[in-house]
């Protein structure tokens, strides 16, 4: 697999990051797209790249964009439902892709995944851009953040989104009143969060797929249940419907 690392300077955040391209192995039949929010951490301590490896054969060809975050404290500022950072990822970042790196008129399903606070940050992309991703995987998305304010906006939003939903999360992930910083306090368990936006994301009528793995929140196990996770988002076939499921 082919790897390119470029570096992309955003008007709407006014920073700078390293995003990672890799190519699909043939790169004239790949229509689809996977971008990985918290790049340093999918490959560094995830493992995604071996996971992607693991999977030739078992997915569709894709492409797979690693995008890292601009410093641990921007990390802190635009995960958590920020506006500019969901115009960055839905907007600004799909178009520098298509501006030379890949044909976006091949692209047939763009997927975003997440991994804890940018887990949350890829369903906010999806509310706020709705057309830019069809499936969202959110791995122990921190979906406590703020009385768990996005499932109550999902819940008011009057009408369903073209998106599909694979969110999982631990069950050992039950500590409550955590105090992360000053300005970041959780007070309801990742796991209650997640059933939380699990709930309201069902009630819409939205196809979600759900599991609950036996672990806790880690990379070991962020490692593990990605692999169904991306069998879910880029299968080599795409079956009619996606079915609600748990498995504990």
């Amino acid at each position: 697999m082919r790897e390119f690392v470029l570096r992309l300077n955003s008007a709407y955040l006014e920073n700078e990051r390293s995003i990672w391209i890799c190519e699909p192995e043939r790169v004239s039949d790949a229509s689809e797209l996977v971008v990985f929010l918290d790049g340093e951490r999918y490959r560094d301590r995830v493992g995604a790249l071996s996971v992607i490896e693991e999977l030739r054969g078992h997915m569709a060809d894709s492409w797979f964009v690693f995008v890292s975050e601009a410093s641990p404290e921007a990390r802190w500022r635009e995960c958590p439902c920020y506006p500019p950072f969901a115009a960055f990822v839905g907007e600004e970042l799909l178009t520098w892709l298509g501006s030379g790196y890949i044909d976006v008129n091949r692209i047939q399903r763009r997927v975003l995944a997440g991994l804890s606070y940018t887990g949350l940050a890829a369903a906010f992309v999806a509310k706020e851009y709705p057309l830019s991703f069809q499936r969202i995987i959110s791995q122990s998305g921190s979906f406590w953040w703020n009385d768990c304010w996005l499932a109550e906006e999902f819940r008011r939003l009057g009408r369903k989104i073209p998106v599909e939903f694979w969110l999982d999360v631990g069950t050992q992930e039950v500590r409550e009143n955590v105090r992360h910083r000053e300005d970041a306090v959780q007070v309801v368990s990742q796991i209650e969060g997640v059933r939380r936006f699990r709930d309201a994301l069902l009630a819409q009528g939205y196809a979600v797929q759900y599991k609950e793995f036996n672990g806790d929140h880690d990379y070991a196990s962020w490692n593990r249940s990605l692999v169904d996770a991306l069998k879910w988002a880029v299968p080599l076939s795409n079956p009619e419907g996606v079915a609600n499921c748990q498995d504990t």
